[in-house]
């Protein structure tokens, strides 16, 4: 609901609402204007009064009333006064009237005060009020995670394919190992073929006649015999 209408509907109840800064609106005491009803009732000459007041105070009653139809906190609904008369105040200064429906209209003057039309017709809007919301005076605060709900067979389906997955990476991981192993006997033994093959082979022939050329001979002794003949002993540094 719109603050201006508000504002009517309080000084419909409350026989006098006024606005911070503009002035106060009144209501004749012996003029009932019903607030609850849907039709649109005929107002009286003058039943609805205006008195420019450039310091009228704040209404608490306004405020509080506000806060009751909108479920506001109070510097809320302040907040919203507040800004509906300085919003308005400034359209006055450009020659923009204020209208307020089932109440009248309001003009800034060349004088420079406010001068109000009255309304012929009443027009309340009944709007449903927003239900009350309620909050605590002294609400825990805790900053801890919402316990999720359990859900057992998700769960174990993803135990399963994690266990899953899991196996496979080991499996994989022994394959790859075993092949890597095995590799490198391989290149080992190719190595080592390679080096025997490679390996040069010595002539038996050419050893013997090298061992032939140069024979080691030893010394023979003197033997008091009466055969003389001499003993010669070869001695190879190798079986071939």
């Amino acid at each position: 609901m719109k603050t201006e209408q508000l504002i009517v509907q309080y000084l419909y109840s409350n026989k006098k609402v006024t606005l911070q800064d503009m002035g106060v609106f009144s209501i004749a005491s012996d003029i009932q204007i019903p607030v609850d009803s849907d039709k649109d009732i005929v107002l009286p000459a003058d039943s609805i009064q205006f008195a420019y007041d450039p310091k009228a105070p704040v209404d608490d009653g306004l405020v509080a009333y506000i806060m009751e139809a909108t479920r506001k906190i109070k510097p809320l609904a302040y907040s919203d006064l507040e800004s509906f008369i300085i919003l308005n105040k400034q359209f006055l200064n450009i020659g923009k009237p204020l209208v307020f429906e089932g109440m009248g209209t309001l003009q800034k003057t060349q004088l420079g005060d406010y001068s109000f039309t009255q309304a012929n017709t009443s027009h309340v809007i009944n709007e449903e009020m927003p239900k009350l919301i309620t909050e605590k005076l002294k609400e825990k605060v805790t900053f801890a995670t919402p316990q999720k709900e359990k859900n057992t067979g998700n769960n174990k389906a993803a135990l399963w394919v994690v266990l899953g997955i899991f196996i496979l990476a080991a499996a994989l991981s022994a394959m790859y190992f075993f092949n890597k192993n095995n590799n490198e006997s391989t290149v080992k033994n190719d190595s080592a073929t390679n080096t025997i093959d490679t390996l040069p082979v010595n002539n038996t022939a050419d050893t013997i006649t090298n061992l032939a050329a140069k024979p080691t001979v030893s010394t023979p002794q003197n033997v008091n015999d009466s055969n003389s003949f001499y003993v010669v002993i070869k001695e190879f540094s190798d079986f071939a």
